[in-house]
């Protein structure tokens, strides 16, 4: 009997002590995961866009080393940025399966870039822009938008040998959750 009182006593407080007086509620919602900025800032990084394997276009961010590793760098400017994008995917990129759309440059080529007089800035490239296709024309003109703005929103001139094209914008649609990791500065 003394058995049956005794667990029949710890059976009660397990009862009283499990509810404790906490009601159950639903679940709360409190907001998305936390985001970063993960572009790099002009004077440590540059963002370049190569074709991925389906053919989209994939920024990449190209950490700067030397001289610009220096706080007080303004960082490569867009011509300097342009003549990375034109010497094509790294090693590491192209075992990701990245690609580029754009030609060689031709020899001593040089490349300009300039405020435009109608707003954004204008480059003055040495190969015919006609030839290219959409997706190399997208390339350049998001690799150049974000060289001159960290979001990406500066109007592009582009001409070419070929001629002037109308105003471009950068219209990649970039999640910042898949970005890609840095890679080392071609040599």
């Amino acid at each position: 009997m003394r058995r049956l009182r005794g667990a029949a006593a710890l059976l009660a407080a397990a009862l009283v002590l499990t509810g404790c007086g906490i009601q159950e509620t639903d679940v709360v919602e409190a907001g998305g995961p936390a985001t970063i900025q993960v572009f790099p800032q002009s004077s440590t990084g540059m963002v370049l866009f190569f074709r991925s394997p389906d053919g989209e276009l994939l920024p990449v961010i190209r950490s700067l080393e030397g001289e610009f590793e220096d706080p007080q760098s303004p960082g490569a400017s867009t011509g300097e940025t342009l003549s990375v994008l034109f010497a094509g995917p790294a090693e590491r990129d192209r075992a990701a399966g990245l690609t580029t759309g754009l030609p060689e440059l031709p020899p001593g080529a040089t490349l300009r870039a300039a405020p435009s007089d109608r707003s954004g800035v204008e480059v003055t490239l040495p190969i015919a822009l006609g030839r290219l296709d959409d997706t190399a024309m997208r390339q350049l003109v998001c690799t150049i938008a974000f060289s001159e703005d960290p979001e990406g929103l500066t109007p592009v001139h582009l001409r070419g040998t070929d001629g002037p094209l109308e105003q471009a914008n950068c219209d990649a649609d970039i999640d910042l959750g898949v970005q890609p990791r840095p890679t080392a500065r071609p040599s």
